[in-house]
């Protein structure tokens, strides 16, 4: 399929823009791995959304705190409040 195609192509190019972006801000090898797969997940989430509003179906986003209905046309509907995860997640990994 040319949509799948063109998916294969934009992770490519994310990854390699991401790599060169991450290896010139650390300084590190292991800069350019994580800055392959953000890029690429920049890249591909970005792909996705765009094709996702031309599907004409309704998506859902969350907005401080609040979930929205977003119709194809652009309307706007809030749904309900949603609690914010608690979870604390470490400041710092480590890759091995």
């Amino acid at each position: 399929m040319k949509n799948d195609n063109e998916i294969f192509e934009t992770l490519i190019a994310g990854g390699l823009v991401g790599a060169a972006l991450g290896a010139l801000v650390s300084g590190k090898k292991e800069g350019a791995t994580l800055g392959a797969i953000a890029g690429a997940t920049i890249l591909a989430t970005y792909k996705a959304s765009q094709q996702a509003i031309q599907t004409n179906l309704p998506m859902y986003v969350e907005e401080s705190g609040s979930l929205f209905e977003i119709q194809s046309g652009g309307t706007k509907k809030f749904i309900r409040k949603i609690e914010k995860p608690t979870l604390k997640l470490p400041e710092h990994f480590k890759l091995k």
